[in-house]
């Protein structure tokens, strides 16, 4: 705002160019001067770290994990078997940090994702299957992908 007003001032305004030139010195200098030192100051005054995000998901997950084993319940099928396996590792505490993108199966699955479509492209350049054909499996397998979830970053965190 301190430039466009500068900068809308008449030329015949006295000292319009001095004017000019002072609101772009100061809003340069501000922007570099608190751009510059507030990274310093963030950690000189040691901030503490707010975990209140992971916390609700810890606990997001644990709710949820429950409440898909107790929906299993005794289902004798052999995937409803995996999947309490799966989610009582993850509960137990075998898995670090449980979320549903970082689980051994969608892990799995993603990187079977990923030579499925190679497979793919390669009957697709070699003429074998058609562009109908190509799609269809192409959108079965995002539809697979987006199913096995996104894996989290690491090292998520505020400043």
């Amino acid at each position: 705002m301190t430039l466009a007003a500068a900068m809308a001032l008449p030329s015949s305004f006295p000292y319009r160019d001095f004017v000019q030139l002072t609101a772009f010195v100061v809003v340069l200098g501000t922007l570099t001067i608190q751009g510059l030192t507030l990274r310093p100051l963030l950690r000189f005054i040691r901030l503490p770290p707010d975990y209140t995000v992971q916390n609700e998901l810890a606990l997001a997950r644990k709710v949820a994990a429950r409440s898909a084993l107790a929906e299993l319940g005794q289902d004798p099928a052999p995937a409803a078997e995996r999947l309490r396996q799966e989610i009582s590792e993850a509960l137990s505490g075998a898995v670090r940090e449980f979320s549903p993108g970082n689980s051994h199966g969608n892990v799995l699955r993603r990187q079977l994702v990923g030579v499925a479509r190679h497979a793919i492209e390669d009957l697709r350049r070699t003429n074998k299957i058609g562009d109908d054909a190509y799609r269809q499996v192409e959108e079965e397998l995002d539809w697979l992908e987006l199913s096995a979830g996104v894996p989290e970053m690491e090292g998520d965190s505020m400043i």
